[in-house]
Parts: C-alpha cells; structure tokens; sequence
C-alpha cells in the first residue's frame, strides 16, 4: 500500500537561471505566444499565464503593474470612480489596491512565498526569474512584465494537499479565498495571485530588499546571490 504525505521536504536544489527576454506577444484568444520570434503554447490563468515550454509563469502586466484577465475584474471607470461600490467577495478597494501593485512588489512576495512553500515541502522550487522588457496582451503594449520560473510538478513525486496550518507554519498566508488550497496540482500549491493573493509573514525587510533588486538592477548574475540566499535549505 502507498502511503503519501502532506509534505515532502527538498534534499537538494536546482540551479538557478535568469530569463532576460526583449519581447513576448500573446494572442490570449489563441492561447499563443511569441517570445523573441519563437511561438509556442500558452496557458491562461487570471493573474498570470504559463509558458511550458520554459517553465515560465508571468503577470499580465499593465505599464510596470498587475493585472487581470478573468470576468469578475472590474472595468476601470468603475474603479476610477469613488463612488463606486461592489457588493462582492472583494470590495472597490481590494480590487484598487490588487491592480495598482507594482510588478517588482508583486514579484518580491511570491518569489518568497514560493521559496518557503519549497523548503516545507509544499510547493516546486522556483527555479529562477524571467523579465520581458515588452510585454503585448492581444495586440496592446502593455510595457514590461515579469515572473517566476518554477520547476514542473508533474515530475515531482505526487502528495497530500498541504493544510493551511502548514501553510501558515511556513510563513505563507493563504489567499482570502483559499483558492491556493483548493487549486492545488498532485499535492502542491502553486496558485499563488489573487485580488488578495497569498503573501510572506514577517518578511517586509526581504520583500524590500528584492523589490528593490527587480526594480532598480538589470537582469542578471547580480540577482543570482540575493535569490540563491532566500532558497537556503536547514
């Protein structure tokens, strides 16, 4: 009898790579792309989509912050209104805040929520990091855009779903919604953004720091030692 775990800790670590791109177009109709000439398969989700190819999942950036594709998103003149109230899961403000979030911040806390989701043995290592200086979404410029490389679930050892009492053991919080939790793929929690996405506890000075990293130095090998830092195994 196979007997799984909820956890499954990492013995080792993949080495790390930066992903510098100058152009990525997506037609989001098609579920195509084209990164730097060359097409392949895309999978859409509402925060972020997936290249397989790379292993690359990316904001759907809208000059320098997030945004999203799904149905619920409201539309901005609504959100430019003060007036304006929903009667939703999320309120005006949620959704204000969720969509005025700078990449480089948004980027900073996933890339650590997914780090320690790794070392508690309940997330795919993150594998590095992947810039695009310009990002179109179905023929508009949108600027640049960013993401996490992350290694491929589907071979890694199939587990439990992980609780989010681990989840919060680990120093992730949940999403409001648990989406994380329910959306988990042969064990593994992997669907980190949401109006109010998972993020790091008592990680302000590291987010910062990382932050500050995207924002202000190229993509590079000046990267590869603040990251390699965050994946320090006990």
């Amino acid at each position: 009898m196979i007997r799984f775990r909820r956890r499954l800790p990492p013995t080792h670590r993949h080495p790390l790579r930066i992903l510098h791109a100058h152009e990525l177009l997506i037609d989001c109709r098609r579920k195509t792309a084209a990164l730097d000439g060359v097409r392949q398969r895309i999978k859409l989700g509402s925060w972020m989509f997936y290249l397989p190819k790379l292993q690359a999942k990316l904001f759907y950036a809208a000059n320098g912050r997030t945004d999203c594709i799904h149905s619920s998103r409201p539309p901005d003149y609504v959100l430019n209104d003060p007036r304006s109230i929903l009667e939703n899961r999320y309120t005006t403000d949620d959704w204000r805040r969720a969509l005025a979030t700078p990449l480089a911040r948004r980027l900073a806390e996933i890339w650590l929520v997914s780090a320690r989701l790794w070392q508690a043995g309940l997330g795919p290592q993150p594998l590095g990091v992947c810039f695009v200086e310009h990002f179109v979404r179905d023929a508009r410029a949108l600027g640049p855009t960013c993401g996490l490389l992350s290694e491929n679930v589907f071979r890694m050892p199939r587990k439990l779903p992980g609780l989010s009492s681990q989840l919060r053991q680990a120093g992730v919080v949940p999403d409001r919604l648990g989406s994380c939790l329910r959306q988990q793929v042969r064990g593994y929690v992997i669907d980190l953004c949401s109006v109010v996405g998972c993020v790091p506890t008592h990680a302000e000075e590291t987010v910062l720091q990382l932050e500050r990293l995207f924002r202000e130095i190229p993509p590079g090998d000046e990267w590869r030692p603040v990251l390699e830092e965050t994946l320090r195994l006990a």
